[in-house]
C-alpha cells in the first residue's frame, strides 16, 4: 500500500491510530528505512514493516501508543541468540517510529500532494511533552521548500532537504523532529496492450505502480484486458506520450507492435525527463532505434541512456517470464539496486 494511501486514512476524522516508520536499518532487514503501515486500536494495520517478529512487537507499542497518547522510538535487535531462534529472522538492527496520530489536515494535504506527483517530507514530533506535539504531525513540506501544512512550528530545513536527497527518515540534531520523506505514487505507462504488455500491467499493479496501458489499436487498449484500476488510452503513440503527466517517478516501457511505432515512442520519451525508459527489441533493433535517434539529433547520452533490450537477461521466453524480468530491472532502479550496475553492464553486451 503506498503512502498516499496510508495519509488518507490518517486523515479519516473517525480514525484513531498510530503511524509507524522505519526509522534506521544496520545490517540486514526485510524492510528499508521509510517503510510504514499504520495500526489501529484493535491491532488491525495497513502497510507493512517486515512481518515477523519485529511488525508484531511494533504493533503492539502502536496499540499502547495510541492508548497513552506517546510516542515512542522502538529500537529492535536482529542478532545473536534472537536471530538463531526458532523463528529465523534477518540479522542487524532496526529503528522505528512509533507515532500516535489524531486527524488534521496536514494528512489530506500529504495525501494530495502524493497524488498530484510532489514529493514531500513529513514532520513528526517525537517528544512524549504534550506540549511539543505528542507524535502529532507537526509540519508537512514540499520538495520545493513550501509548507503545505504548518502548526507554527519552526522546522529544520536542512534536515529536511537531507531527507529528500537520501530518500530516508532523518532525526534532527536540531529539533528532534522525524523528518519523513515521501515519494509520490511510481507511475508506469506500458506503450503496446499486446501479450508483454498485458502480462506487465497484471504484475505492476501489485507492486504498487499507477500503471497506464496505450496502443494505437482500441481492440489491444479495451479494459477488459486489463485488471481492475489499470487506466488504457486509444490513440498514436506520439500524442499519448505527450499527454502523460512524466516526472522523477514516472517509468516507461516501449512494447510496441512494430519497430517504426517503438521509434515513434522512442522520439517522444526523449523529450521528456523521466525515471526509467526501456524498449523491447532485439540486438539488430535496439541498435538501429539507438543510431537513428542520435542522427536525429537527439542528446547521445541520453538515447544510450535508454534501457534497451530491455529487462534482467535471464532467458525469459513467454510474455509472463518477459514482464517479470522487465520489471526486475525496474525494481533495481526503483530501490537504487546496485544490482543495476550488473544489468546495464550486461546489456552492453546485447547491443
Amino acid at each position: 500500500m503506498h503512502a498516499s494511501e496510508l495519509m488518507s486514512r490518517l486523515a479519516d476524522v473517525s480514525v484513531q491510530a498510530a503511524l509507524v516508520v522505519v526509522v534506521d536499518v544496520v545490517g540486514s532487514s526485510p524492510r528499508h528505512p521509510g517503510s510504514r503501515m499504520i495500526v489501529f486500536p484493535d491491532g488491525s494495520f495497513l502497510g507493512t514493516v517486515g512481518g515477523g517478529i519485529v511488525e508484531a512487537s511494533a504493533n503492539k507499542k502502536a496499540v499502547e501508543a495510541i492508548a497513552s497518547r506517546t510516542p515512542s522510538l522502538l529500537k529492535f535487535e536482529m542478532t545473536g541468540k534472537e536471530a538463531l531462534g526458532s523463528e529465523p529472522i534477518c540479522g542487524g538492527a532496526i529503528t522505528l517510529a512509533i507515532l500516535p496520530s489524531t486527524s488534521c489536515p496536514g494528512f489530506a494535504a500529504a495525501a494530495t500532494c502524493l497524488t498530484q506527483g510532489t514529493s514531500l517530507v513529513m514532520v513528526h514530533s517525537l517528544s512524549p511533552d504534550a506540549t511539543q506535539g505528542s507524535g502529532y504531525l507537526v509540519a508537512v513540506r514540499d520538495a520545493a521548500g513550501r509548507l503545505v501544512y504548518s502548526t507554527g512550528n519552526t522546522i529544520d530545513d536542512l534536515a529536511a532537504d537531507s531527507a529528500l536527497a537520501s530518500g530516508s527518515p532523518v532525526i534532527s540534531a536540531q529539533d528532534g523532529y522525524l523528518y519523513d520523506p515521501i515519494a509520490p505514487v511510481d507511475r508506469l505507462l506500458i506503450l503496446g496492450a499486446g501479450h508483454v504488455g498485458q502480462a506487465l500491467a497484471r504484475f505492476a499493479v501489485n507492486l504498487d505502480f499507477s500503471v497506464c496501458v496505450a496502443d494505437s489499436r482500441p481492440e489491444f487498449a479495451s479494459p477488459s484486458r486489463f485488471p481492475s484500476g489499470v487506466e488504457t488510452r486509444t490513440g498514436d503513440f506520439t500524442t499519448i506520450v505527450d499527454d502523460y503527466a512524466f516526472g522523477d517517478s514516472t517509468y516507461v516501457v516501449v512494447v510496441g507492435p512494430s519497430h517504426s511505432s517503438d521509434l515513434e515512442c522512442a522520439r517522444a520519451i526523449l523529450r521528456r525527463e523521466y525515471r526509467y525508459a526501456g524498449i523491447i527489441g532485439s540486438k539488430r533493433k535496439a541498435r538501429m532505434i539507438l543510431d537513428q535517434a542520435i542522427a536525429e539529433g537527439f542528446p547521445p547520452q541520453k538515447v544510450n541512456d535508454l534501457r534497451t533490450p530491455i529487462g534482467a537477461d535471464i532467458g525469459a521466453e513467454t510474455p509472463s517470464e518477459i514482464a517479470v524480468s522487465i520489471l526486475a530491472e525496474i525494481i533495481a532502479v526503483r530501490r537504487s539496486s546496485p544490482g543495476i550496475l550488473a544489468i546495464d553492464k550486461d546489456r552492453e553486451t546485447r547491443r
